[in-house]
């Protein structure tokens, strides 16, 4: 018996379609500081895994975008917003403790200062040079940029910075060559910042033409899915005064069709909420990543509906380690003035030595440091494979300059001071320079300064100088008159400077002292020569030499007459003097000092300690004019109010207090006769900075109780507004 089996049909199954992942790409808008909120969406995108695969960006959006693509992670990019220097990274200056203090110093002493060649003004392309956000980019992407063979296709995220070029008058998208030049030209706001030249074009802020750019990301071929752009402009009044505020809301206002099209070309546009900040918050970065996170975190359903099923393709390229090449020359390219030997000992990278990019561009700091130009860079240019030539790449700035300073108080009147000089000497670095002081003192001041001696690391002055300066003649705390003080001669000195912020220098200083004296001292002062050797060591931490907010001051001095030099007397001089400003709060600065002045032999009457005003509060400046010194002062700075609103111009209200004495020492071995040799005062005053100088208001009283009435021997008030330029004082 046979048994017929019968299988059952099995149902046909439906093939299995798998969805293509989702390809997402990013716009990042300009914005200035405004582009910080990129940040907070870069963050939410981040957590809530939603990869892009290609990034284009515009100014702020460029440098936000052009990061992250070369591989650092939104929190990497948020910690170097939060605590970069951002006033330092888009200014001119040099970065504090990278100047050597005499450097320093000298480019604090004037309100106004200009550069010119051939006695022409030079006028720079930009206010801004943008030389320190390029030393940062530099030191973020150099290895990388090395590495993927300076391809933007090949960073771990495909990306493109949009420019344009003022020589052509053509947007440019940029997707080759070093990373760090593409974003430095896509952030320079005409006007502003100086423009990136680069293979013959003059690039700035590619927002002039371009504030959105959607379109850029179809250039990479990659055929997305889905484009994000991300809008951080301003839709209420600009209320920011500075010039980073004025230019950046002129570019928002370029080409509102333009704008349209690009945010219809995108299928979301997030805009975060940056109305209550200016384009030129830096310092509120914090607060702008937060709206950006805000924005986002309220554009993720839409951003989950328009993936849908389908999943974001996660493409973010590992990028290979590529060895080092050797360093097979090194040279300079643009030195026209400058000769190659003054500056070679700045730069470290040598040749047959493997190329280490952190080197290189500490070179470059150096260079820039000198002050001898206006931009330098690098360029690499291939041998072979494992080789390379280094051309350093620089920019010389105009040698002259002239110098303005405007300075009044109410001891001296209003004075007016004039620098005219030519640096870079023969292209030795050096400079000459012609100082003209009107006011009191009155001064003309000829002078040679260099920062190397016959090849040494020795920095050295020459000076030549005339003038008066008229001072008040006291008697017993009563004002007698005034008398002036003529001098002509002059000094050499020669120092080395120790770390940043010390300096020594060992110096020869000559001059002839006159007299036009009135009562008792007619008769007791004639012309006379002051003679002899100096020296001074200085340390001082202050960012603002005029206007210091914190670190201290320390100062030694010697100086001294010889008869075998042909000085009329003989003595000898010594001064230390410290003084520090210590935050405690916020609000609260405390600031300590003290000064001891000690003469040996008979010292000039020019050469005398002059003791009073701001420094010594309670009495009129010259008030004590003595051969020894003691004085200790103490002062409470409470901050109030920012001026403009700028972290730039505190407002502090200060209450002060000293205690001095300027007997001669042997007066002071008696303990008993101490007290009723000490002048004693106290102080309230005012002070802020401005863009103009220092503002300072200080009314003080001393030395209460010596009358008979029981009323202050002395009621001192002194104001000043600007910068203390004057050498003689």
């Amino acid at each position: 018996m046979s048994v017929l089996c019968v299988r059952a049909q099995q149902p046909e199954r439906e093939p299995v379609v798998v969805e293509p992942p989702v390809r997402i790409g990013l716009a990042l808008s300009g914005g200035a500081a405004l582009g910080f909120a990129h940040i907070g969406v870069l963050k939410v995108l981040e957590r809530e895994g939603i990869p892009v695969v290609a990034i284009s960006g515009n100014s702020m959006g460029s440098l936000v975008g052009g990061v992250y693509a070369a591989g650092y992670s939104a929190s990497q990019i948020e910690s170097l917003a939060l605590n970069a220097d951002w006033r330092m990274l888009f200014s001119s200056s040099v970065p504090f403790g990278a100047r050597y203090l005499p450097e320093r110093q000298q480019t604090q002493r004037y309100a106004v200062q200009l550069r010119h060649r051939n006695l022409v003004p030079s006028l720079p392309g930009g206010l801004v040079p943008l030389q320190n956000v390029e030393f940062l980019l530099m030191r973020l992407l150099s290895e990388v940029e090395y590495n993927t063979g300076y391809d933007f296709d090949s960073l771990p995220i495909p990306y493109r910075a949009v420019a344009v070029d003022l020589v052509s008058g053509e947007k440019k998208v940029l997707g080759r060559g070093r990373l760090e030049q593409a974003i430095r030209a896509s952030i320079a706001i005409p006007g502003v910042f100086a423009p990136e030249r680069l293979n013959g074009m003059e690039l700035v802020d590619g927002g002039v033409q371009q504030y959105l750019p959607v379109d850029p990301l179809d250039s990479m071929g990659m055929d997305l899915d889905l484009k994000i752009a991300v809008l951080t402009m301003k839709h209420n009044a600009e209320t920011g005064v500075s010039l980073v505020d004025v230019a950046s809301r002129s570019i928002d206002l370029m080409s509102p069709g333009e704008l349209r099209r690009q945010k219809e070309l995108a299928d979301l546009v997030i805009e975060p909420n940056v109305d209550p900040f200016t384009h030129s918050d830096f310092a509120k970065a914090a607060g702008l990543i937060a709206a950006g996170e805000s924005a986002t975190q309220a554009a993720l359903p839409r951003i989950r509906e328009l993936i849908g099923a389908r999943r974001p393709l996660r493409y973010r390229r590992q990028v290979a380690w590529r060895p080092m090449s050797v360093v097979r020359s090194v040279r300079f390219e643009g030195l026209r003035v400058t000769r190659e030997g003054t500056v070679r000992d700045e730069v470290t990278t040598r040749p047959a030595a493997y190329l280490v990019f952190g080197r290189l561009v500490d070179d470059l700091v150096r260079l820039f440091h000198t002050g001898l130009f206006e931009d330098v860079n690098y360029r690499l240019e291939s041998v072979r494979n494992d080789s390379v030539d280094v051309v350093v790449e620089v920019r010389e700035r105009a040698y002259g300059f002239y110098s303005l300073g405007i300075r009044y108080d109410n001891v001296d009147a209003i004075g007016f001071g004039l620098e005219v000089g030519q640096g870079n000497i023969v292209g030795s670095g050096a400079s000459v320079r012609a100082a003209l002081d009107l006011g009191n003192p009155n001064e003309i001041r000829l002078g040679l300064t260099g920062t190397s001696l016959f090849r040494l690391p020795f920095g050295y002055r020459l000076d030549g100088y005339a003038g008066s300066v008229e001072r008040s003649y006291y008697e017993q705390g009563r004002r007698q008159g005034v008398y002036t003080v003529g001098h002509s001669g002059g000094v050499g000195e020669a120092g080395y400077v120790v770390g940043r912020d010390a300096f020594f220098v060992f110096g020869l200083n000559g001059y002839r002292a006159t007299y036009a004296v009135v009562g008792s001292l007619r008769d007791s002062l004639r012309a006379e020569w002051v003679v002899g050797p100096t020296f001074r060591f200085e340390a001082n931490t202050y960012r603002d030499v005029d206007f210091p907010t914190a670190g201290m001051e320390s100062r030694l001095e010697l100086r001294s007459s010889v008869k075998a030099m042909n000085g009329t007397r003989q003595f000898a001089r010594a001064s230390y003097s410290y003084q520090r400003a210590m935050p405690v709060f916020s609000w609260l600065l405390l600031r300590p000092a003290f000064d001891v002045g000690l003469s040996f032999g008979e010292p000039a009457w020019a050469e005398q300690f002059r003791t009073g005003g701001a420094e010594f509060v309670g009495f009129e400046p010259n008030e004590f004019t003595s051969a020894q010194r003691v004085v200790v002062r103490f002062g409470a700075d409470l901050r109030l109010f920012r001026l403009f609103g700028q972290e730039s111009y505190p407002v502090y209200a200060q209450l002060m207090g000293n205690v001095g004495t300027f007997a001669p020492w042997s007066d002071l071995l008696t303990i008993a006769n101490v007290p009723s040799l000490l002048h004693w005062g106290v102080g309230v005053g005012a002070r802020t900075n401005t863009p103009v100088g220092p503002v300072r208001l200080v009314v003080g009283a001393g030395d209460f109780g010596l009358t008979p009435a029981g009323w202050p021997a002395t009621v001192a008030l002194f104001f000043s507004v600007g910068r203390e330029f004057r050498y003689t004082r």
